[in-house]
């Protein structure tokens, strides 16, 4: 089983990548955030009983008003090596910015992806026919 974090000030993109992901996996277990601080703290607490061997894949926004997606990223690439190991993280955003450069500087992120989360997107990253891939 997969777990996924959503990390997106926008609760209509929430909304609709929640469900996305339920579609896909009605057993999926699902967090979202709207404070990408909030989140980086919880994910340097471990998120209490998570399974080490369980892999997270982290959607997340680009353009937040308090911490941009990139900030994120700057913060996350400070954690253990234990913490980051467990997630895949996707750029999920409705930017048409060119990322090529960003993908130098974030080797860890996985794939760059556009709103809104698919359906189609979700099979290619489970069956891991998606590394690295920009898809604008």
């Amino acid at each position: 089983m997969t777990n996924f974090i959503i990390v997106d000030d926008d609760n209509t993109s929430l909304l609709i990548c929640t469900y996305t992901i339920h579609k896909f996996n009605p057993q999926a277990k699902v967090i979202t955030f709207t404070e990408p601080e909030i989140a980086l703290d919880k994910i340097a607490k471990g998120f209490g009983n998570y399974n080490e061997d369980i892999q997270t894949i982290l959607f997340l926004d680009i353009n937040m008003p308090t911490m941009t997606g990139w900030d994120f990223l700057d913060v996350f690439n400070n954690f253990d090596f234990k913490i980051k190991k467990r997630f895949l993280i996707y750029i999920l955003s409705s930017s048409i910015e060119d990322f090529e450069n960003k993908a130098i500087k974030y080797p860890f992120v996985t794939g760059y992806l556009s709103k809104p989360l698919k359906l189609h997107y979700l099979q290619d990253i489970c069956s891991s026919q998606m590394p690295n891939l920009i898809n604008y």
